[in-house]
């Protein structure tokens, strides 16, 4: 649903941006270190929302893989510590096994030493 909502907003942002450019479609010259263009202001406007789109979109890949890694680590580490969980609860279940079996011996010991 979230994401829909983002879908949206992207889709008027361009027929803003759109609108915009075909507003103003004059010439314009454009200076770059060394070199000189002269073309569209619509189709510059066009191409500055098309490339900063395309860093946008490159920089949420790279968070996306990263969120998938902490994940992964995160399901790794849940993974570990419900093994350590059975193995104490193994251990435990071993000792209280152990404290009834000591107990009733110590139980019988004492039942031998009241009957002397």
């Amino acid at each position: 649903m979230k994401g829909q909502y983002y879908t949206i907003l992207a889709l008027i942002f361009a027929i803003i941006v759109a609108i915009f450019a075909i507003s103003n479609s004059g010439p314009v010259d454009i200076s770059f270190l060394y070199w000189h263009y002269s073309m569209s202001q619509a189709l510059v406007i066009l191409l500055s929302a098309a490339v900063g789109a395309i860093i946008v979109g490159i920089i949420g890949v790279f968070g996306q893989i990263r969120y998938s890694a902490t994940i992964r680590g995160l399901n790794n580490r849940i993974k570990e510590l419900e093994k350590e969980k059975e193995e104490l609860i193994q251990k435990v279940t071993a000792l209280q096994n152990y404290n009834l079996d000591r107990g009733k011996e110590e139980g019988e010991g004492e039942k031998g030493a009241h009957s002397i």
